[in-house]
C-alpha cells in the first residue's frame, strides 16, 4: 500500500515540474519573440530615417501584435544631421502555473 502513495505522489510531483518547465519555456519565447520584434521596430524607423508616418504604423502594428510601444524621436545635433529614437516596447510576462504575470519593457536607441 504504501509504494501506491509513494508512485501516485512521484507522478504528481513529475506532472508540477512538467507544468512548471513548459510555464518557464513559454514566458522565455515570450522574450524572445518581444526582443526580436523591438530590434525589428528600431532597424525599421532607421531605415525610414525617422519618417513619421512609418513611426506611427510600427506603433498601431505593435498593438495589434499585442505590444505596447512608445517612440520619442529626438536630433542628436544643431544642423539636424543626426537623428536618434528612444524605443521602449512593453509586452506581457506570465508563467500561468505560477499565477506570475507581470509588464515587462524592453528599452532602445534607433539611430
Amino acid at each position: 500500500m504504501g509504494q501506491v502513495i509513494k508512485a501516485y505522489m512521484g507522478l504528481f510531483f513529475l506532472l508540477l515540474e512538467a507544468l512548471l518547465g513548459m510555464g518557464i519555456v513559454a514566458a522565455g519565447v515570450q522574450t524572445s519573440a518581444a526582443r526580436n520584434y523591438h530590434s525589428d521596430i528600431m532597424e525599421e524607423i532607421a531605415c525610414s530615417n525617422f519618417n513619421e508616418g512609418v513611426i506611427e504604423a510600427c506603433i498601431e502594428q505593435a498593438a495589434k501584435e499585442g505590444y505596447r510601444v512608445e517612440i520619442e524621436s529626438a536630433v542628436y545635433d544643431e544642423t539636424s544631421n543626426m537623428q536618434l529614437a528612444s524605443v521602449i516596447l512593453y509586452y506581457d510576462y506570465a508563467i500561468p502555473v505560477l499565477n506570475l504575470f507581470s509588464e515587462h519593457e524592453i528599452r532602445g536607441m534607433a539611430g
